[in-house]
């Protein structure tokens, strides 16, 4: 059984019939007719199709999920009948064919395809597309896989006070439609994948600039325009001095006629590279204050998208396969310009305090895959974007430059865009640019980094003989050639002093390694790969543990510090060190980090290590340690800090209901601390713990929506209903998941707020409930609706986990659910695991 949305005739394209598609058409073109104006439901469609078929042998087909009302092929009318399910198909010819196809389809509201908005604040309504990986079809007929590009003209017709933004500029100016409407005609387009095709159209408010010759523009919804005249002048600044620094690196200009940016409400992902009409999620358009981390997280944002002009448009993977052509290599150079195009230094040790971890755990999960996917059909496609892909791959590329040397790689990536410009390319089509340049063994590289998967772990062992690191053994796992630096520092008066540092190489045949370390006794703390670069798992033996413990504040290498909490997090996640234990370490050393914006990532960590990995009988007595120690330190932050403001959100954040006062001022407003300004975040933040610590919130609540009234604050409002530890409030929550009132945006926050730590015997009963829901989903529902509720809802917090564990395993033998659903559940499942395995060993710490 499927889930719904995937009809089984063509809502899914599989890699043999993309393969068998390219090999018969060429030279496409299409010419696109969108009208806005007919319905608040649907759109009117019309495609004009030209091609090149081989042999006219071949049953070609056009994706398209809207219903077609005609279907013209080559001047003979095929009548709707042609359309099966979501395929057009088609009699053509050897040579050129014209297909037409008109009929019309629905909005969305989940994020894909032809997203529909309504601003609560003035009525006016917004639309934006977002085609990746298979949804460009849902808008338009087309051959919707990566490796038929095509030039596209585009015509929407839309009210008369609405602005269409698209990957071009209009080729003309917008004509009269009559009735109040007008058609903007913008000009072809170069050779793009179908998903890359995009546009944007409403009432949007505009800015423009332009560096080096080309033309810079933001839009923005009307009620946010303020915010973004505040924030254009450091959006313009980050966006041209990357495109200087990109040009310069690839040895080739912005290939594109423009580059506008366009923040879109209720965006399903961060952003989007369409060339020409980058979409962003409007939480990058700042409407409170930030610290300078979340800024340098959006340059970042930027500049990942910018990097995507080279590689992903100009150069397209054939298949999805090779995501990781865009994805890891966006990544990747989104940290490697970040000293280059923004103010915030260096950018390697930052990703590996929040990137890493993450690739690394998503490795260890029964799910985990190799960097590049083999990836046999559309809706598997769906389920590579992630952290292996994205993370890992840019940690693995950031190793494979060392490895190679910058300039090489460098010339070998610039080998690779010229030779493959404007087309298609794949895993080697890039190997054979670097093996122009350099004599590493790239193919060695290339199987065991991109089509392995797993993370090794190495440890330091230490014998009487002397010190060792060893590449473990892992039968699901096998043994790399591995890089690595390592560092021996010694404790001198509870400073962590480095007493050397030196190459550590690892292979398959010498997993095992005889530390030289100079001296006459044993480093208090050993760290291999303590400069971050190599993809590791570090394993810290006992007594660099409790040296770091002890002492990780006085360590002076911000790679290696980074590396070691790593190691500690990584330590709990396996049961091997206890919550409390992290976060007495963040309490006692996190905290004194100089970047502020890895002090909060780590309190972060310190909370969830209480709330989810801790005993839960002691969960409250730790939150309050958290909440004492946030309160001194935020007694000796400098006013108006970004240290203030990120204590301030930790403190506001495990508070208990005993302080409702202090809780209440902040929701009202009003500052408990000197020169921070109380804005509509920190309200809400502080809202969303008087809710689920079970505080009355009613008054409250209308106070936090009327100085917030848009949508932000509506969304805001419904995860904090649904976090409160009512029956009629769960049950509240519940019953807004299935109500086509709400969009996919709004009901990813009201599952936030509805799975809440601590509510264990109030969220029983909804673990049947959902695997229910999952078991009834199939066949009828949004497929984006039911992975987020797969993801966001499963019953990690029950009073009856080993039920919960046997009845998953039930519902994933009942081959109920499809594949990308299943993945999701076996995450999940594997992640409550974990939860009870590393509460289990925060009990032990306690009663042993």
């Amino acid at each position: 059984m499927r889930v719904e949305g995937r009809a089984a005739a063509g809502s899914n394209l599989t890699r043999d019939e993309a393969a068998a598609r390219s090999a018969e058409v060429s030279d496409v073109h299409y010419a696109v007719e969108l009208d806005l104006t007919v319905g608040e439901r649907e759109f009117a469609t019309t495609t004009v199709v030209r091609f090149h078929a081989r042999s006219g042998d071949e049953v070609v087909f056009l994706d398209f999920a809207g219903k077609a009302g005609s279907v013209e092929c080559n001047g003979r009318e095929l009548g709707p009948d042609a359309q099966d399910e979501e395929r057009v198909r088609l009699e053509v010819r050897a040579g050129a064919n014209t297909v037409r196809v008109a009929g019309s389809a629905p909005y969305s509201r989940t994020g894909e395809g032809l997203h529909r908005f309504r601003d609560p604040l003035d009525g006016q309504v917004y639309v934006h597309t977002k085609f990746e990986p298979f949804a460009a079809h849902t808008v338009f007929a087309c051959f919707d896989q990566p490796d038929v590009k095509a030039m596209v003209d585009l015509t929407v017709t839309a009210d008369d006070d609405w602005v269409v933004v698209a990957n071009t500029d209009p080729a003309e100016q917008r004509s009269p439609a009559g009735d109040g409407c007008s058609t903007w005609r913008f000009g072809r387009t170069p050779p793009l994948p179908p998903y890359l095709v995009a546009f944007a159209a409403g009432p949007f408010r505009r800015l423009r600039s332009s560096h080096g010759g080309v033309p810079l523009a933001l839009y923005a919804r009307n009620s946010l325009f303020e915010d973004l005249t505040r924030e254009a002048p450091e959006l313009f600044g980050v966006i041209g001095r990357g495109l200087d620094f990109y040009g310069h690196l690839f040895d080739l200009p912005y290939p594109f006629t423009k580059y506008d940016h366009v923040f879109a409400p209720e965006y399903a992902f961060g952003g989007m590279e369409h060339p020409g009409c980058v979409t962003l999620n409007e939480r990058f358009l700042f409407r409170h204050r930030v610290t300078e981390d979340a800024r340098r997280r959006r340059a970042e944002l930027l500049m990942h998208e910018m990097a995507h002009m080279w590689f992903g448009d100009y150069v397209t993977m054939r298949w999805w396969d090779d995501l990781w052509l865009n994805e890891a290599f966006a990544t990747m150079m989104s940290v490697v310009a970040q000293p280059e195009a923004t103010r915030y230094g260096e950018g390697w040790t930052g990703f590996a305090h929040y990137s890493v971890p993450v690739a690394r755990h998503a490795d260890q999960l029964p799910t985990s895959h190799a960097i590049r996917v083999d990836t046999a059909d559309t809706d598997a496609a769906r389920s590579n974007f992630g952290p292996i892909v994205y993370r890992k791959g840019a940690t693995v590329l950031h190793d494979l430059a060392e490895r190679l040397g910058w300039e090489n790689f460098v010339s070998g990536v610039r080998t690779y865009l010229r030779t493959h410009a404007w087309g298609n390319a794949g895993l080697e089509d890039f190997v054979a640019a670097l093996r122009q340049v350099s004599d590493e063994d790239v193919d060695l590289w290339v199987d065991e980094w991109l089509l392995r998967g797993g993370v090794n772990t190495v440890e330091v062992s230490r014998v009487a003989t002397g010190d060792r690191a060893v590449q473990l053994p892992d039968p699901d796992v096998a043994p790399r050639h591995l890089n690595l630096r390592f560092a021996a520092f010694d404790d001198d008066g509870g400073k962590l002093v480095l007493r050397q540092r030196a190459h550590l190489p690892l292979s398959p045949r010498e997993r095992d390694r005889e530390l030289t370390v100079s001296g006459d006794r044993s480093p208090d703390l050993l760290v291999p790969n303590d400069d971050a670069v190599s993809y590791v798992k570090v394993r810290l033996d006992p007594r660099s543990r409790q040296t770091a413990l002890r002492s990780l504040s006085t360590l002076d290498s911000p790679p290696a510090r980074a590396v070691v909490w790593g190691a500690l997090w990584d330590d709990l996640l396996d049961a091997r060190l206890p919550a409390r234990s992290y976060a007495g370490a963040v309490l006692t050393h996190g905290v004194l980090e100089s970047d502020v914006g890895v002090v909060e990532v780590l309190v972060e960590r310190a909370v969830q290590a209480v709330r989810v990995y801790g005993d839960p009988s002691h969960s409250r007595r730790m939150l309050d340690v958290v909440a004492d120690k946030a309160r001194d330190l935020l007694s000796e932050a400098a006013p108006g800090s970004d240290r203030q403001l990120v204590l301030a959100r930790a403190l506001v954040g495990v508070l208990q209901a005993d302080d409702h006062g202090l809780l209440g001022e902040v929701v009202c407003g009003r500052s408990p601390w000197a020169e921070l300004e109380v804005d509509r975040d920190l309200r809400w933040r502080a809202l969303l713990r008087l809710a689920s610590a079970g505080s009355e919130i009613d008054g409250l609540l209308d106070i936090a929506r009327e100085a917030d009234p848009g949508d932000n604050g509506r969304r805001n409002a419904l995860m904090a209903e649904a976090a409160c530890p009512t029956s009629a409030a769960k049950e509240q929550a519940w019953t807004r998941l299935f109500s086509d009132a709400y969009s996919l945006a709004e009901k990813k926050t009201i599952m936030a707020g509805l799975r809440q730590p601590g509510q264990e015997t109030l969220l029983a009963p909804y673990a049947d409930r959902y695997l229910s829901a999952l078991e009834s989903a199939a066949g009828n529902s949004r497929p984006e609706f039911v992975l987020a509720f797969a993801r966001a809802l499963y019953p990690y917090f029950t009073s009856d986990a080993r039920r919960v564990l046997a009845d998953t395993d039930d519902l994933l033998e009942s081959k109920l659910l499809s594949e990308d659903v299943v993945k999701v559940i076996r995450e999940e499942r594997a992640e409550l695991a974990i939860i009870q395995a590393a509460r289990a060993c925060d009990t032990a710490s306690t009663t042993g």
